[in-house]
């Protein structure tokens, strides 16, 4: 409790000694700018919140996301650019898309952190050398243009491949460091922070992504961003999974991602990853249901099944829509 003739607005540290008595507060310089009320009750604000928080005032400033263009499905789909562009999607401001210029840009970006969270040959407690990365894509008859097609990742596998090379001393590429800018300003470094990331090429930076391919990864990796940021739908996603596809279907799936590189002992990959196929991945040259060793109409079964049950927000109408078309 402030003592009585105290200003306790210029107290630094709590002491009363670092407080100056009323009377003795020095007056402005003339002609000193002072702010007017609205602002010093901006400043104010600011103060308190970092106060309450104990984030401080420069991480309450961090706390803000940056203003990155929103666009839905469609108008990220159409964008054309040469350059990284960042969106926030419309209907989920928790997931960032990162429009790359080509398939290398992207796989610069990108690759490493798949080596790390995903794929079953490779370690996922380290983060890979470029040597020894450069090694592994041989190994797969891939390049770094070629090892993904389309990335997905939550804020906490972001935070995952960074604190292991930062730990490790493993010298980040100029794409990945750009990563970390992102995911740091956006505040998904930070324990616990909710969100994800996820990516597609453009379809002009290569001759490998034609207009439809774009259309077909995009919709596959919105699905992943809704399955990392809202936990009633992930919830929903293993429900079915468990209740309401069979040993031999889940077998089926798995046995594809396996074949894929997929870690067949992450559980929560796997379930993540036979939805996206299954439901949100309807172009033949990327899945069917021979892909699988199912029927047409067990793959349609299926897919039915799910729609049917699915929770009503905005990811449910991509599961019959058609895929954008470019203008």
């Amino acid at each position: 409790m402030a003592r009585r003739g105290w200003d306790v607005r210029a107290a630094a540290s709590g002491d009363p000694d670092d407080t100056v008595p009323m009377g003795q507060i020095p007056s402005r310089a003339a002609g000193a700018r002072t702010r007017p009320p609205a602002t010093r009750l901006a400043v104010a604000l600011v103060v308190a919140i970092a106060a309450v928080t104990g984030v401080g005032i420069g991480g309450w400033m961090a706390l803000r996301r940056p203003d990155y263009p929103k666009a839905g499905e469609t108008g990220i789909f159409n964008h054309v650019g040469r350059h990284f562009t960042i969106f926030r999607f419309r209907d989920d401001p928790l997931i960032l898309v990162i429009d790359c210029p080509d398939l290398r840009a992207q796989g610069m970006m990108f690759d490493r952190i798949a080596a790390l969270i995903e794929k079953a040959s490779t370690p996922r407690n380290r983060v890979l050398g470029e040597a020894a990365f450069r090694k592994v894509l041989a190994k797969a008859n891939a390049t770094e243009a070629t090892y993904y097609y389309g990335n997905d990742y939550p804020a906490w596998a972001l935070r995952k491949f960074f604190r292991l090379a930062h730990a490790e001393g493993i010298r980040l590429t100029a794409d990945e460091r750009r990563l970390r800018e992102i995911a740091r300003r956006e505040g998904f470094l930070r324990p616990g922070a909710n969100g994800a990331v996820i990516s597609i090429p453009q379809a002009q930076g290569s001759r490998r992504i034609s207009w439809v391919s774009r259309a077909v990864i995009l919709r596959h990796e919105l699905s992943h961003g809704a399955y990392f940021t809202i936990p009633s739908y992930r919830r929903f996603v293993h429900r079915f999974y468990d209740t309401q596809m069979t040993p031999s279907e889940q077998a089926a799936f798995r046995s594809f991602l396996i074949r894929d590189g997929y870690d067949p002992h992450d559980r929560d990959l796997i379930v993540n990853e036979t939805i996206a196929y299954m439901v949100f991945t309807r172009d033949p040259d990327y899945f069917n249901a021979q892909a699988v060793g199912l029927t047409d109409a067990q793959l349609a079964s299926l897919r039915q099944r799910f729609v049917a049950q699915m929770p009503h927000f905005w990811l449910r109408p991509m599961a019959d829509a058609p895929l954008p078309a470019h203008r």
